[in-house]
């Protein structure tokens, strides 16, 4: 396995590097670990339950502000930058829960993701359309509340509201938990075209490995907090769902 992040065409957009991170001032969740995402490619975040992958994502959108190590946007330090910048600075987090208000109509949701250029209307009005053209079924359910569409679809609303503000980096976990196979793939593919044809640089946390390494440039396998192994995906040959959940539940 190779030790060094591939080199992809341009540098890393989003680094962590040895980050040292947990909830209570005894007990570190992250230990040193360190990942990069790209513009245009999907780095995937993969191991067990309470290994610190979502507490990663929290720790590099500013929920969390890490104990050591630093947090890279474009080169510059924002470690422990608080999130309402961090999405000003262009960074989308998708947690796992749905974060939609759910009594609120879709486009009522869509609008919030542009709360802070409520007096540009024309502007606001713009990005609605464009959101309603890359997501027809949120066109179709606009009129909604939130809460009354499936796992699926409020999913595809999260996504639509993120780009109102036309993001550079995503943080999604756990994108397809609790939604049904079929639903599943279609948001796969939402968040494979929000590198391949929008070019953002996406970091994903995912137990479905299989689903996940099928849209993956990169692999980070985590382990008890810190990097187990990573690499391209196409550098851990043969069939790399079985050799990653190899690595992943193997004693010792």
């Amino acid at each position: 396995m190779p030790t060094e992040p591939a080199a992809f065409e341009a540098p890393a957009l989003l680094a962590a590097e040895q980050l040292v991170a947990g909830y209570t001032p005894d007990i570190d969740i992250l230990r040193d670990l360190s990942v990069q995402a790209w513009p245009g490619r999907i780095s995937c975040v993969v191991g067990p339950n309470g290994t610190g992958k979502s507490t990663l994502l929290k720790a590099l959108f500013g929920f969390l502000r890490p104990n050591r190590g630093r947090v890279l946007l474009d080169g510059h330090d924002v470690t422990g930058t608080p999130p309402y910048r961090m999405l000003n600075l262009g960074v989308a987090y998708l947690p796992q829960r749905p974060s939609l208000f759910p009594y609120l109509s879709v486009e009522a949701n869509l609008r919030l993701g542009m709360w802070h250029a409520r007096p540009a209307k024309a502007l606001v009005r713009e990005k609605l359309e464009l959101a309603y053209q890359r997501f027809p079924v949120v066109h179709e359910k606009r009129r909604q509340p939130a809460g009354q569409l499936s796992g699926g679809q409020q999913r595809q609303v999260e996504i639509a509201r993120s780009l109102m503000t036309d993001p550079s980096v995503y943080l999604i976990d756990e994108p397809t938990a609790g939604v049904d196979p079929r639903t599943s793939a279609d948001i796969y593919a939402l968040v494979e075209n929000l590198a391949r044809e929008l070019n953002k640089a996406v970091l994903l946390v995912d137990q479905d490995i299989k689903s996940a390494l099928g849209i993956t440039d990169y692999v980070y396998v985590v382990k008890t907090g810190t990097v187990f192994s990573h690499g391209p995906r196409d550098g851990f040959g043969g069939d790399t769902d079985a050799l990653v959940a190899r690595w992943l539940y193997a004693s010792g």
